[in-house]
């Protein structure tokens, strides 16, 4: 009986974090609305980064 090969040896997977502080001295400032308004924002730039579809709303919230 053959000794079966050597799995393939693979790369390492490099992978980049970001570190966002989210609890500034300008985020303490906020209102609970605008802290909402702020982190609705930044969840659709990071989706948009992501290559991920987001459906757009019109300015008035309608």
């Amino acid at each position: 009986m053959k000794a079966l090969p050597p799995p393939p040896s693979t790369l390492p997977v490099l992978t980049q974090q970001l570190s966002m502080p989210l609890d500034t001295p300008q985020m303490r400032g906020l209102s609970d609305p605008e802290r909402s308004v702020v982190v609705a924002v930044l969840a659709t730039l990071l989706m948009a980064a992501a290559g991920v579809a987001t459906k757009e709303t019109s300015d008035d919230g309608q």
